[in-house]
């Protein structure tokens, strides 16, 4: 399964989907080029919120891919380093 972190300056946010990251991208360009906007942010893994967006704003996208069953053979707890995420809290 893939998820998609969008770090938005100091700010993170998860997507499960790629469509709302493809349109969050949109509407940050955009917030840019008009020399600032809100742009909201829904279906992402904090409560929906809006940001100011300019051209100065920093914008990362990157893509993680968790594995649906993670192996458990040769790691120990202390060791177990896998992202989780509650998938409840986008209803």
């Amino acid at each position: 399964m893939q998820v998609f972190h969008v770090y938005i300056d100091e700010l993170r946010f998860t997507f499960v989907d790629r469509a709302p990251v493809e349109e969050l991208k949109h509407r940050v360009i955009e917030a840019s080029r008009n020399d600032g906007d809100f742009v909201a942010i829904t279906h992402s893994s904090r409560p929906p919120s809006e940001i100011f967006v300019t051209s100065q704003t920093k914008v990362r996208i990157e893509t993680a891919t968790i594995p649906r069953e993670p192996s458990t053979a040769g790691v120990s707890e202390e060791d177990d380093d896998a992202f989780w995420f509650d998938f409840d809290s986008l209803a």
